[in-house]
């Protein structure tokens, strides 16, 4: 017969310390069941009978022994609870040993206890039991509650965070009625599964099982890697994530530092792990996603960053976006890698996609670079996109400044896009054949001597600082906020050569001379070595970027202005017209005149008129006539030099800046005939910039 709970509470029994089974239907039940029977007996429960080194659950008569012992202590009745969660740990057989030992106990009525059972355990009685009331069932409904999940681990690899042992397991809330949920049990050098344990209980073993069940590490990680992991792990008694993290460092977990951090640490047992953290942490559209989402070890791991992810991804939607992540990290990373932006570059030389990814700011890029600007149409200017790339050529190529001649500025426009794309035009040559000197240009010998008298100035010379590198640059100054008093474009002597350009200044006042452009231009940008003009062009721009501008500021800093002029310029598209036989090698008759001085001046012969090909120039503290090769031809002399020439007539030899830099703002400079005032570069710089 099936009782409610409250005709239940109104039973009486024939002998009231006779041992009872009180079954109830739902855990509801039981605890209003557990309420009414503690109120007037002791209560015994079943984790108290398990001793605390219990690493394996006693079987049943072990187990009812000791309640048994524990009920005739009291003196009194006494209520049994958690046999439903003892019973889910066990196989059937087990259980079906317990239900015979607690017919025993009901046959001996010898025990003055009631003992709460679950109907879900499945109580087997025969009717007699429930006919004598020995066995009382309790009516109501069955309650729908969380499968039971219980996963078993050795404490060589668990060691909190779960209840280490049975009599821990069995004294959470959740076995003291019918079981429900998901719980850890860790058990002390556990190493294969407990015989008579039932299918609730998962004793995850091995260590790659243990890693994704408990650690929820699903990484491929080696045996080696995993073991010392999930042995740091249980040390610290941390999850994998945090543990990895603290060691990896939270700073560097973003996409910016992660790079550096993975580079800095040694490939040992945690490296691959740290990769597995990664790839769960970081955003899943980063680049360093990607290249760390295939196989990746510390060996491959920069190459794979340089080159091959960056191959794959140049004409993806988010190629912009991963290019400015790649070169954050890298420039973060700081050395090293160059020869990997050389590889790079070497496999898409011929995709225009991967000019976005030329963005490091490396000697090798601005190379590459300038050959790629060098085949775009620069009649219209330089594309956006290459300045934004390489900023000092976009200063190169600024307009802004007008040369106070709109001829000679139209020039220098010209001048600049054809020694860009190492090309020249008839139309070009004819025009610097021809092309004369503005009468409006003072001599650069007639501004410096004004100059030289003012106080507390000091003077910097850079050789071959022509007037093609003037907007560069003032464009560069403006970037750097630095102060110009004032320029001017100014002729040098011809013959363009330093000896016939000397610049007198007081020696104290006088900053060491940079000849850098010059070497360049005689030399390349290695001395003694084949260079193309891209690199000898990139090591001008650098040269200027650092030496030209630090050398100022260093002036700066122990002189009120510091002046800066060139003894002369060079010309790039004289060799170039030779290149591509358009420069013409003027006759000369080596045997009565001599090997000419220069490949672009010499001594007047004597008794010969001088030919429209050339200028002439009387030194009289020489006593020696000279005449200067116009426009791009060349006299006959031995050798020559490979990259740029002077010692001719052209523009780009012949004018020179002289730009006074300022300690001091400069609020408004008087306008000098055809010059801008400062202000108005400044106006007209902040405006495309």
């Amino acid at each position: 017969m099936t009782y409610t709970m409250n005709r239940y509470l109104q039973l009486t029994f024939s002998n009231p310390r006779s041992p009872r089974v009180i079954v109830y239907p739902n855990n509801t039940v039981a605890a209003q069941l557990f309420n009414h029977h503690s109120n007037v007996a002791n209560v015994v429960r079943v984790a108290a009978c398990l001793a605390d080194d219990d690493m394996v659950l006693p079987m049943p008569n072990r187990l009812m022994n000791a309640l048994d012992a524990k009920i005739a202590a009291l003196g009194c009745r006494a209520v049994v609870v958690g046999l439903d969660g003892y019973i889910s740990l066990l196989k059937a057989d087990a259980v079906t040993a317990l239900i015979s030992e607690l017919r025993n106990r009901l046959d001996a009525n010898v025990l003055n206890a009631d003992y709460l059972l679950s109907v879900q355990s499945k109580p087997d009685f025969a009717p007699r039991y429930q006919e004598s009331r020995s066995v009382v069932m309790i009516d109501g409904s069955a309650e729908e509650l969380e499968q039971l999940s219980v996963q078993a681990y050795s404490d060589k690899w668990v060691k909190t965070g779960g209840h280490i042992g049975y009599k821990a397991l069995l004294s959470q809330n959740a076995f003291q009625y019918e079981p429900f949920g998901e719980h850890t049990l860790i058990l002390k050098d556990l190493t294969e599964p407990q015989a008579e344990i039932g299918n609730a209980v998962n004793f995850v073993l091995g260590t790659r099982d243990v890693a994704t069940e408990h650690y929820g590490i699903d990484a491929n990680l080696d045996d080696t890697t995993l073991e010392f992991l999930l042995t740091k792990l249980a040390e610290s008694g941390k999850t994998a994530d945090v543990y990895l993290a603290e060691e990896f460092g939270a700073k560097y977990s973003n996409v910016r530092l992660a790079l550096k951090r993975l580079l800095e640490l040694p490939s040992d047992n945690l490296w691959s792990a740290y990769i597995w953290l990664l790839r769960r942490r970081l955003p899943g559209d980063s680049y360093i996603a990607k290249v760390i989402s295939g196989e990746v070890s510390r060996s491959n791991l920069l190459r794979k960053y340089v080159v091959s992810t960056a191959v794959s991804v140049i004409s993806d939607a988010n190629a912009n976006q991963y290019a400015a992540e790649r070169s954050e990290a890298l420039t973060a990373v700081g050395a090293n890698y160059e020869s990997l932006i050389v590889e790079f570059i070497g496999q898409t030389t011929e995709n225009s996609d991967a000019l976005s990814f030329l963005n490091c700011g490396t000697t090798t890029e601005r190379i590459e670079i300038l050959r790629r600007a060098s085949l775009e149409d620069l009649s219209y200017g330089l594309p956006k996109q290459y300045g934004e790339l390489f900023p000092t050529l976009a200063d190169y190529f600024s307009t802004t400044f007008d040369y106070g001649d709109e001829a000679v500025a139209a020039y220098f426009k010209e001048y600049r896009q054809l020694k860009v794309s190492n090309t020249i035009t008839d139309s070009f040559i004819e025009w610097a054949f021809n092309f004369v000197v503005p009468t409006t240009y003072r001599t650069r010998h007639a501004v410096i001597a004004e100059l030289a008298g003012q106080p507390d100035t000091a003077l910097l010379v850079v050789d071959a600082f022509g007037a093609e590198y003037m907007p560069l640059l003032l464009a560069m100054a403006n970037r750097r906020g630095m102060n110009i008093e004032s320029w001017a474009i100014v002729t040098a002597n011809l013959p363009t050569e330093t000896v016939f350009n000397t610049i007198e200044w007081d020696k104290p006042r006088t900053l060491p001379e940079i000849r850098r452009v010059d070497n360049i231009v005689h030399d390349g940008a290695a001395k003694h070595e084949a260079s193309i003009p891209e690199r000898n062009f990139a090591e001008t721009l650098r040269m200027f970027e650092t030496e030209v501008m630090n050398r100022i500021a260093d002036g700066l800093t122990r002189f009120d202005r510091v002046v800066v002029t060139a003894d002369h310029g060079a010309t790039r598209l004289a060799v170039i017209a030779r290149s591509e036989n358009k420069g013409v090698t003027l006759p000369w008759d080596k045997k009565r005149d001599g090997e000419p001085k220069d490949w672009r001046y010499t001594i007047a012969p004597a008794g010969i008129v001088r030919p429209p090909e050339f200028e002439s120039e009387y030194f009289p503290d020489r006593k020696e006539t000279y005449w200067i090769v116009r426009g791009y031809n060349r006299l006959p002399k031995q050798g020559g030099k490979l990259y740029e020439l002077h010692g001719g007539a052209t523009l780009e030899e012949r004018l020179v800046p002289v730009i006074v830099f300022s300690k001091n703002a400069v609020t408004q400079v008087p306008k000098q005939p055809g010059k801008k005032t400062t202000a108005e570069i400044v106006d007209e710089f902040e405006g495309i910039i």
